[in-house]
């Protein structure tokens, strides 16, 4: 009984010590539990923590690196500010440096253009005047014009009144004061001169312009009484006047062409224009010849200058 009791005695023990055990181990597993939660609880708040010091020290890295930046750019900023400073107030220079060369220039040109202006008016007083001068000599040239057309009507009264009282010979033509006659043969120059002294008269000295045309017209080449045979070069009329500049022909007298042609005697060529039909040919050529008999008396009034 005893040894039974002992056996229960050591079960109820042995079960308390398997209970203790139990309770032991679970109070263990409790505690272990327990404090891994803790440890659990105290590092995820620790781990926690070290997030929030390295966002911490990162936020503090990205401050610094915009602080660098921020720095950089206003650096930047600022050199580039004062190069653009520096580049408008060379612009600036320049402009204003222009601006007084331009100031100067429109100085000298305002200066030039009222000289120019001062000139104009000077100048447009000076046309007024030469206009007024032209327009007084237009006038006195129309009077002057009106006064020899009443000498020239005079001068041709007098002569119809001159060639009324003194007649010409039978067969001669009257013109202006003098009398002509046109050779019906030919003759040498020297021949001719003769038959007109012959008749009273002379071969023809021209002194005027009507007279030019009025022997121009005739229709007849005729020997004139011009001559330079006496000396070369040096033509005279028959009453030994000289003949001043004369009516020549182009390249006339030209003595033939050479000095030992001898051509020195004088011809009118009516096919010549009026004013340029005087021609030398040699003295022996017979051609037709023009005399002229003078009045005693003469009335001539000088031909206008053309």
């Amino acid at each position: 009984m005893d040894v039974m009791e002992n056996d229960g005695d050591s079960e109820s023990i042995y079960m308390n010590v398997e209970d203790a055990e139990k309770i032991s181990y679970q109070s263990e597993i409790y505690n272990n539990i327990l404090l891994s939660t803790t440890n659990e609880n105290l590092g995820s708040a620790g781990a926690g923590e070290r997030r929030k010091v390295n966002l911490s020290n990162m936020a503090a890295v990205c401050l610094g690196f915009l602080c660098v930046l921020l720095l950089a750019v206003i650096t930047v900023l600022c050199i580039k500010h004062n190069n653009e400073m520096l580049q408008m107030q060379s612009s600036n220079d320049n402009m204003t440096t222009e601006r007084d060369r331009l100031l100067i220039s429109n100085n000298i040109m305002t200066v030039e253009r009222d000289r120019l202006q001062s000139r104009y008016i000077i100048i447009n007083n000076e046309k007024e005047q030469l206009w007024n001068q032209n327009t007084k000599l237009i006038s006195e040239r129309n009077q002057l014009q009106i006064s020899y057309n009443a000498l020239r009507a005079e001068r041709d009264a007098l002569q119809n009144k001159l060639a009324n009282q003194v007649g010409c010979p039978v067969g001669w033509m009257r013109f202006s004061t003098s009398c002509y006659l046109v050779s019906s043969s030919t003759n040498t120059w020297e021949q001719s001169r003769q038959n007109c002294r012959n008749a009273g008269a002379d071969l023809v000295i021209i002194n005027s312009r009507e007279e030019q045309e009025y022997v121009s017209k005739l229709g007849k080449n005729v020997w004139i009484g011009l001559t330079d045979d006496l000396v070369e070069g040096q033509w005279k009329w028959v009453d030994n006047t000289p003949v001043g500049t004369g009516y020549w022909g182009i390249n006339e007298p030209n003595n033939g062409g050479h000095r030992f042609s001898n051509e020195d005697c004088a011809q009118v060529v009516v096919t010549n224009p009026v004013t340029s039909n005087w021609n030398d040919i040699h003295c022996n050529n017979y051609i037709h010849y023009l005399c002229e008999k003078r009045d005693s008396v003469q009335h001539s009034i000088p031909s206008p200058i053309h």
